[in-house]
């Protein structure tokens, strides 16, 4: 069998340092999150299950499409982190006074607990993960993601 040498790509495609990508190093920043996440803050209870009990904290008797929207989450992912939180003890739920369709969300003692407990773990992960920057390199970071994200999910992401 011969054994023939590719050619190279011809395209703009060979020419694309990917550790130069936004995308890619986005990637890559989000699984050191991850890392840090189960060795610094929980094991047992995910960055997306934080965001769900912190915006409850934050606004408790919500309804859970005003915690997907709260959390930046769809519905049905919610509803699944809802029932995992529920069946741990974490969460409450009770229907909504004036519309008994709605199902208001609350956090236990249990879940106060441990949200208090893990918010400060989680400060503590952050500052880890940007330790290397400063202050201001902080600041813009937040900024710029959010600027992205914001973005994105108007629609505008492609915009210039």
């Amino acid at each position: 069998m011969e054994v023939t040498a590719m050619k190279p790509f011809s395209s703009n495609a060979a020419a694309v340092d990917m550790y130069q990508q936004p995308g890619h190093l986005i990637r890559r920043a989000q699984q050191v999150h991850n890392q840090l996440w189960a060795a610094e803050v929980s094991s047992d209870v995910t960055s997306t299950q934080f965001a769900v009990l912190s915006a409850i904290a934050v606004n408790p008797a919500t309804d859970q499409n005003s915690l997907a929207r709260e959390a930046s989450l769809d519905t049905s992912t919610v509803a699944d982190v809802v029932n995992r939180l529920a069946a741990r003890g974490f969460l409450a739920r009770a229907k909504h006074p004036e519309d008994r369709r709605r199902n208001v969300l609350t956090l236990t003692d249990e879940g106060a607990r441990v949200f208090e407990e893990i918010s400060e773990s989680a400060l503590r992960m952050t500052d880890k993960l940007v330790g290397c920057l400063t202050e201001g390199d902080r600041r813009d970071l937040v900024r710029i993601l959010q600027r992205v994200v914001e973005a994105g999910e108007s629609g505008e992401g492609g915009r210039t």
